[in-house]
């Protein structure tokens, strides 16, 4: 029985190199991960009103679109760090002793509407 108690899009995983991996499957034996700037890149769709939004946020100065996704990153860790949130970022040696770690290195998933 693993003793960690990872929940999928919630927590964080963090590499010995600074990489953050968010966590999109967990299994009884088997963690999925994804870099966690490309996973929140893919939770958004790119519509006006995003644009909009994006635009206030930035202060209608010029910003790359992968710094969009980075901010939210730091922030969510910030918020996991702090406790604002629940949830943790484990460090992947540590998951790995508990877990086979698969890592998705180029991740897609179809847009969702509402």
């Amino acid at each position: 029985m693993n003793k960690m108690e990872i929940l999928a899009m919630r927590d964080f995983i963090r590499d010995d190199l600074g990489n953050y991996y968010a966590i999109t499957t967990v299994g009884k034996s088997t963690i999925t991960l994804v870099n966690a700037v490309v996973y929140y890149s893919f939770n958004r769709v790119l519509n006006n009103e995003f644009v909009e939004e994006v635009n206030k946020q930035y202060d209608h100065k010029p910003v790359a679109a992968g710094q969009v996704f980075t901010d939210l990153v730091i922030n969510q860790i910030d918020d996991l760090t702090s406790g604002k949130y629940p949830g943790h970022i484990y460090d992947l040696t540590d998951v790995a002793k508990n877990y086979e770690i698969e890592v998705v290195n180029l991740y897609e998933r179809d847009v969702v509407t509402k």
